[in-house]
This record gives C-alpha cells, sequence and structure tokens, in this order.
C-alpha cells in the first residue's frame, strides 16, 4: 500500500487526494500563516538549527568540492542554496522567519 493511499480518507478517490496532496507542494501561494505553528516552528529552529538530508549525489559532489577546494565548506554552501531556494519558494513566510529569527537572537545576546 503506498504512502498516498494511505493518506486517502475512507471513500476518497486517487485523484482526489492527489489534488490535496499538489496543493501542498512546492510554491505554496498567499496562504495565511498559523501564528501558533510558526512560534513553534522558531522555537525548533533557534534551538536546533541543523538539518540532514540523504542524497548520495550530492554528497559525492560536495565532498569532491571540499577535497578539491581550501577552506570550502559543505555547511555553509548547502545553506545558502537552501535559503536561496526557500525565499524563492515561500517569499513572505521566508522574511518573517528571518526577522523572527534575528529578534530572538538579538534578546539573546542582550541576556548574556
Amino acid at each position: 500500500m503506498s504512502r498516498a493511499s494511505k493518506r486517502r480518507k475512507k471513500g476518497e478517490s486517487k485523484s482526489e487526494s492527489s489534488g490535496k496532496r499538489g496543493k501542498r507542494r512546492g510554491r505554496a501561494g498567499k496562504r495565511e500563516v498559523d501564528e501558533r505553528l510558526f512560534k513553534e516552528a522558531v522555537k525548533r529552529a533557534a534551538a536546533q538549527p541543523r538539518l540532514a538530508f540523504y542524497s548520495p549525489i550530492a554528497s559525492c559532489v560536495l565532498n569532491y568540492w571540499k577535497s578539491a577546494v581550501p577552506r570550502f565548506s559543505i555547511s555553509e554552501f548547502l545553506a545558502r542554496v537552501v535559503e536561496r531556494e526557500i525565499a524563492r519558494a515561500w517569499p513572505q513566510l521566508h522574511e518573517k522567519a528571518v526577522k523572527e529569527l534575528r529578534r530572538k537572537i538579538q534578546m539573546r545576546r542582550r541576556s548574556a
């Protein structure tokens, strides 16, 4: 049984469920931000900003560059690429996250 069929509600056809899934993928429109979920995301990001993903191809290419280019940082490179694409996909949410996380970091510096 596929993941999509597991997510389908009883009596819902494949075309009905794929239509719903399609709305969640890719570039979200001007969808209202759920403030409760956003605050939780900010807490998680501040506590653990590290992301991980599985890609043997990306690993191969980036490890080559790490060996070939002095001071090449895989982490810095990936952060720039991912943040640029996130800003393209969800510009308003990206800007809101940047502002909130900067504010949170400044508050931490003042209290330290």
